[in-house]
């Protein structure tokens, strides 16, 4: 029985080593897993500080495309207030260009027309003389 007892002694104690180097061998496991996790998880921190800056560089000139276009649409804006009023200010010069151009006809008309009318009788009157001074000239042959 002591080579029994003997044969189980030696037995366990290689299963003892054996748990021992198990357990050393996943305590190892256990800090290499920790070490690794660490690792990974800078690297990430690091990405994701990475693409912050990028996002905000991004908005940065999203913000600054937006301003430009604001800018360009109220110059748009004030392009065409201002086109509009010159239209106005062009339609009301042309309003009053055409009522100075009938106030001008009026007023160039009636004198005209009194000239013509003198003229006309002052022809027709000359023609009444002239005939009478015929038939005048006429009479006195006779």
């Amino acid at each position: 029985m002591t080579t029994d007892l003997a044969v189980m002694e030696r037995a366990l104690t290689v299963m003892a080593i054996g748990i021992a180097i198990q357990t050393l061998m996943m305590v190892g496991a256990a800090i290499a897993a920790f070490l690794a996790y660490r690792q990974a998880k800078l690297a990430i921190d690091q990405k994701v500080v990475e693409l912050q800056g990028h996002m905000n560089q991004v908005r940065a000139h999203i913000d600054r495309v937006a301003d430009t276009v604001d800018e360009a649409a109220s110059a748009v804006r004030r392009g065409t207030i201002a086109v509009s009023d010159v239209v106005e200010d062009a339609r009301d010069a042309l309003g009053r260009v055409r009522t100075g151009v009938a106030t001008m006809a009026a007023v160039a008309t009636a004198p005209r027309t009194a000239v013509a009318i003198g003229v006309l009788q002052g022809v027709q009157w000359w023609r009444r003389r002239r005939a009478a001074e015929r038939l005048a000239g006429v009479g006195a042959e006779l």
